[in-house]
């Protein structure tokens, strides 16, 4: 009976677990971003390990759990980009070109956005009701 009782719960967990992965397919995200993904895990990964800290160390510093943080390093699209970016930040990866490159990118972007319409709204077609 003990066994019957282990096959079932395991039975059961692998069917929960799949219900609950909503790993997006690779078909639903553009290669680039898959390469993107991939490149910034691994670089996370490598810096973490030269710097001589365990997962759970990363982690704990980047207020994440240590699952959050392997998927993090999976290249996982589904991670938090706020978890994902402070994680670059913990291991000194430099984002965007630094703090300096980014406030003056950000800047630059808002003065374009107050020349661009606040809303984007589609003309209704025009209807042809003379017959």
């Amino acid at each position: 009976m003990d066994a019957f009782c282990y096959l079932l719960c395991v039975t059961l967990s692998a069917i929960v677990y799949s219900m609950i992965d909503k790993t997006p397919s690779s078909s639903s995200t553009s290669l680039a971003t898959r390469s993107a993904l991939q490149l910034l895990a691994a670089e996370i990964r490598a810096a973490r390990k030269l710097r001589g800290w365990t997962e759970l160390e990363l982690a704990q510093r980047t207020g994440c759990s240590r699952l959050t943080l392997r998927a993090i390093e999976a290249g996982k699209p589904t991670v938090a980009i706020g978890n994902v970016f402070e994680a670059a930040t913990m291991v000194g990866l430099s984002l965007f070109g630094g703090v300096q490159e980014t406030t003056a990118r950000l800047s630059e972007t808002k003065v374009k956005l107050e020349l661009l319409p606040a809303r984007i709204r589609h003309q209704k077609p025009e209807l042809k009701d003379d017959f």
